[in-house]
This record gives structure tokens, C-alpha cells and sequence, in this order.
């Protein structure tokens, strides 16, 4: 349990929560993957090594470091396989925490290192082959299955959408309630780079002034890209349709500190998109304009966050940047 996890739990008990995750998938020369079996979980299951990010730490950064915590080994991140964020992943641990789990999973090469488990955590590490895999939660086998497929595209739909119902707002507001203002928290969200042939739709939000690209934060009971579907619709009118995962972005340097001094660090998954239906809509409070700029020639008052959003959605690749 990181510390991060430890300070948030002392205020909201075992209550179901979002929290934000790395794994990572390593092979040795045979193309067998590495497992582990956690001392918590017992021998009901074997799992990938990884586990939950730190405030300060990116998402990247989390990979390497839990996976040199838990296996010994140094390893580079070679691609960014998914992010598996359905209610089917939720977990319950043996002390009675409940997550919904918000996970970005890495296909790694070891660098260095020693294979060794951490001691009092991992109880054992084995590399299996793909044709002979052990016993494994749904979301483990997902990013595995995902693995294998070997696409370059990243994954983003893997289990079901959810039900959503959890009223918007209400996850982070009940943890802003439980924590007091200010404290900084780590919030998973997804932004829409909505395109329409050259040009793109950018918000401009009532709190700064500033133009950003559509989106906010993930609610429980729901998958990422249909927080981004839901956010699109509340922010714009627009119906829209995810196209493609372009990256995921957790840099603390992008933490923000919102007008009434809540302090947030954001991962969140950016997906281009087209329009499917509705019609353009201002609220006046949450939006007080949209407008659709040239890619060319967007606005000086667009945040850097966002405009490297849109250029790496714009540079082709048909994988997912992680920054």
C-alpha cells in the first residue's frame, strides 16, 4: 500500500474508490511471461507485477519502480498494451478495501536486475508460457489476452461499459467531503480531441477562461472512454464516438490547482473522437463558449497540457504516447 493510499484510507475506510495502477508484462528469451503470487491473496491466483501510483510519481515512473520493488528487475517500458478501467475488474482485498481499478499496462524489456520477490508481498515469481498461463483474475487475463493479440493500438474497451448512476461529480466531491479542500488528490479523467475534417472543438471553461479540450473526471460504475463520452455530451451536446486511445498523461508537472485551491494530479486518457449526433450546446456556468479551431492555428490561451494532447494525437503513431 503506498502512502498515497494509506493517508486516503484513514478518511474513507473501506469504501469503493477509484484508484490508479500500472502492470507490466515481461518476457524472457522463450516469450514466457512473468507472474507473480501475492502473500495477500494467497494461492488463489497469479497475477502481473505492478501496483498502485504515487503522488509525484507518472504512470511510467510507477511501472518501473513497483516492478523493481516486487521482482527485482530494471526494465524499460516498450508500449503502453491498454488501460483497463471496467466495474467487472473491481477488487476487493483480504482487509476489506474495495477499488475499481483505473490500470495502465505496459509490455516491458528487462534491463538489469536480479529475479527476486519482495519480501513479506510476493510469495513467489515464475515465468509461464502463453500456452500453459496460470489461474488469474479477469483483468490480468485481459491485458494478457491483449498482449498476445500483439496490436499496436491500445486498448481501452476491454469489459463492460458499466451501468454508470453514480451521479456526476459525486466520487470526488464525497472524497473532497471526507479529506477537507485542498489536499492534493490523484484524479482519473479523459479529454475528447473531437475532430471535424482540419479542425477540432475546444471548450472555454466558465472557472479560468482558458480553452481546453472537453472532458473531466472518471465517475465509479463506469468505463473510461464512456467518462468521455458522458463528459462530451454534458460539456458540448455533441454524442461522440471514441476513436482511438492517442495517450495517457500523469506528468506531476501538469498538477493542477483549481480557482478555489483544490489541488489535483491527473492521469488521464486522451482519445480522438468523431461526432455522432446532438447539436452544440453553452451552459453559461461550466461553458461559457465552443468554438472549432483550425488545428493550425489554435488559441494562445490553450494550456501546454492540452496542446501536446493534440499533437501527438495529430503524429500518426498508431500506438499510445505515455508522458
Amino acid at each position: 500500500m503506498t502512502q498515497y493510499v494509506r493517508w486516503l484510507r484513514q478518511y474513507i475506510g473501506h469504501a469503493k474508490t477509484l484508484l490508479v495502477y500500472a502492470s507490466t508484462i515481461i518476457t524472457n528469451q522463450h516469450g514466457a511471461i512473468l507472474f507473480q503470487r501475492r502473500a495477500d491473496f494467497g494461492d488463489a491466483w497469479w497475477g502481473l507485477p505492478g501496483g498502485l501510483m504515487e503522488l509525484g510519481e507518472a504512470i511510467g515512473q510507477a511501472a518501473i519502480r513497483e516492478t523493481r520493488e516486487e521482482t527485482g528487475l530494471e526494465v524499460d517500458l516498450v508500449r503502453l498494451i491498454g488501460v483497463y478501467t471496467s466495474p467487472d475488474f473491481d477488487v476487493t482485498y483480504p482487509n476489506g478495501d474495495q477499488v475499481q481499478q483505473v490500470t495502465a499496462c505496459f509490455a516491458c524489456q528487462a534491463i538489469g536486475g536480479r529475479l527476486r520477490p519482495q519480501a513479506g508481498e510476493i510469495v513467489e515469481l515464475r515465468y509461464f508460457l502463453c500456452d500453459a498461463l496460470p489461474p488469474m483474475p479477469p483483468w490480468y487475463a485481459a491485458m494478457v489476452a491483449d498482449f498476445i493479440a500483439n496490436r499496436p493500438e491500445a486498448s481501452f474497451r476491454s469489459g463492460s461499459p458499466g451501468p454508470g448512476g453514480n451521479p456526476v461529480n459525486e466520487t470526488f466531491r464525497a472524497i473532497r467531503r471526507a479529506v477537507g479542500r485542498h489536499n492534493p488528490l490523484i484524479i482519473p479523467g479523459a479529454n475528447a480531441m473531437i475532430r471535424d475534417g482540419d479542425k477540432v472543438l475546444l471548450q472555454q471553461r466558465g472557472d479560468t477562461g482558458l480553452w481546453n479540450l472537453p472532458g473531466g473526471a472518471m465517475e465509479l460504475g463506469e468505463r473510461i472512454d464512456q467518462t468521455l463520452v458522458r463528459e462530451a455530451r454534458e460539456e458540448t451536446g455533441l454524442a461522440v464516438e471514441p476513436v482511438r486511445l492517442t495517450g495517457v498523461y500523469s506528468d506531476p508537472r501538469w498538477t493542477l490547482t483549481y480557482p478555489h485551491g483544490d489541488q489535483v494530479q491527473m492521469f488521464i486518457a486522451h482519445f480522438e473522437c468523431r461526432p455522432a449526433g446532438g447539436a452544440l450546446k453553452i451552459d453559461g456556468v461550466e461553458t461559457i463558449d465552443l468554438r472549432w479551431f483550425p488545428l493550425d492555428a489554435l488559441p494562445n490561451n490553450l494550456p501546454e497540457r492540452h496542446r501536446i494532447r493534440i499533437q501527438d494525437a495529430l503524429a500518426g503513431s498508431q500506438g499510445a504516447f505515455v508522458r
